[in-house]
């Protein structure tokens, strides 16, 4: 476990480009995905970690998606975009059942937190393969929100 805290530490901003991409190249030979999702060892290294997992192919992801849909809850955290953008080309049918998983708990929230999770996940209705699978009352309920998460800025 050393050697990955190592490596999350190299792809610090703080550390020059040359030691960063080196940490970069390494985090991307990790076969053990859980480990480049939101490492708590180094929230500096999230950016380099979404770069790494959006290369990875949807089935090598699969496992991961609820934990990947948590980490686009929130878009002011490193490396959310990057993870949006890959679950926007993901396959709509292993997505579906996370996705609606993850949008049932931001609902029952029933505050602005839950508000605000909905608009993030509204984004995915980019994602034609998705959003032709979900149910008509999930569909409606995304659309009041849907490109509206940069109001909470």
């Amino acid at each position: 476990m050393n050697d990955i805290k190592k490596i999350y530490e190299m792809m610090d901003f703080n550390n020059p480009i040359e030691i960063r991409l080196e940490g970069f190249r390494l985090v991307k030979e990790i076969e053990d995905l859980s480990l480049l999702i939101q490492p708590k060892a180094c929230v500096s290294a999230w950016e380099y970690c979404a770069l790494a997992l959006f290369e990875k192919s949807d089935m090598e992801l699969e496992p991961y998606l609820s934990e990947l849909l948590v980490w686009v809850q929130d878009m002011n955290l490193p490396g959310a975009f990057k993870i949006m953008e890959r679950l926007k080309v993901f396959s709509g049918i292993a997505l579906k059942d996370a996705f609606i998983d993850s949008f049932n708990k931001a609902l029952a929230l029933n505050n602005d937190i839950g508000l605000a999770r909905l608009d993030y996940l509204s984004e995915l209705m980019d994602n034609k393969a998705l959003s032709t699978r979900l149910p008509t009352e999930i569909i409606e309920q995304l659309q009041k929100h849907y490109h509206n998460w940069g109001a909470w800025d």
